[in-house]
């Protein structure tokens, strides 16, 4: 069991976006919406090719805003008086990919689901308590935002932070950092690119590599 603080690792990184050409195998029961597409493509880029312990593996997903095309949409056809889409409903609910996730890769750790404006501090706040219990070898760590519509504006400046400015999903698989020398396919870095204050952060590997906080509670998250 480690200590309070466990200091990560970074094994992969993946930026998916909706112009990339990540070669992911095509998502399906997921429709009109590119947010759960972009989270499977960042989560399989990591994923793919290593040897993981599954009951060993946690995925935590952050999103401020979550899935808002699929809420825009559905909140459209319910004033329209239209027969409600029980797919949109699933979806909607960040978990639904998790578990998509988990069952494509065999994962049967956590699947926590947060919603915060700085995915960089919780992320690594719940990937350190996750290693910390000493049952969890490597936590995929995902950000996940849509390009900001009227309503994410208008919620954006309430909050005081930046709207996102494009569909975008970063990924980070993790482990704790034993200063021993790295195995497997060799890690990635993300590239810049715009989007929201947070991602824009967590784009960069290095705010996670390597990083420690004293213990604390997890933050809001749902199983």
């Amino acid at each position: 069991m480690t200590g309070p603080g466990t200091r990560l690792r970074v094994l992969a990184s993946a930026l998916a976006t909706p112009h990339d050409t990540a070669d992911a195998p095509v998502l399906t029961g997921f429709i009109e919406s590119e947010f759960n597409p972009l989270v499977h493509r960042a989560a399989w880029q990591c994923l793919t090719g290593r040897a993981l312990d599954g009951a060993r593996t946690a995925v935590v997903l952050a999103s401020l805003f979550g899935d808002t095309t699929t809420a825009d949409l559905a909140s459209r056809q319910l004033v329209a008086g239209r027969v409600h889409n029980a797919i949109l409903f699933m979806q909607a609910t960040a978990n639904a990919i998790l578990g998509h996730i988990s069952t494509q890769f065999a994962l049967t750790g956590p699947l926590l689901a947060l919603s915060t404006p700085d995915p960089v501090e919780e992320l690594v706040a719940t990937a350190e308590l996750l290693l910390d219990d000493g049952e969890i070898d490597h936590v995929l760590l995902v950000g996940a935002e849509l390009a900001a519509g009227e309503r994410t504006i208008a919620a954006s400046a309430e909050l005081g932070v930046t709207p996102p400015a494009e569909d975008l999903a970063v990924a980070h698989l993790v482990t704790r950092d034993s200063g021993q020398p790295e195995t497997g396919p060799p890690h990635t870095e993300v590239p810049a690119t715009a989007s929201g204050e947070g991602l824009r952060r967590l784009l960069d590997p290095a705010e996670v590599n390597g990083r420690a906080h004293p213990a604390r509670p997890f933050p809001g998250a749902h199983r």
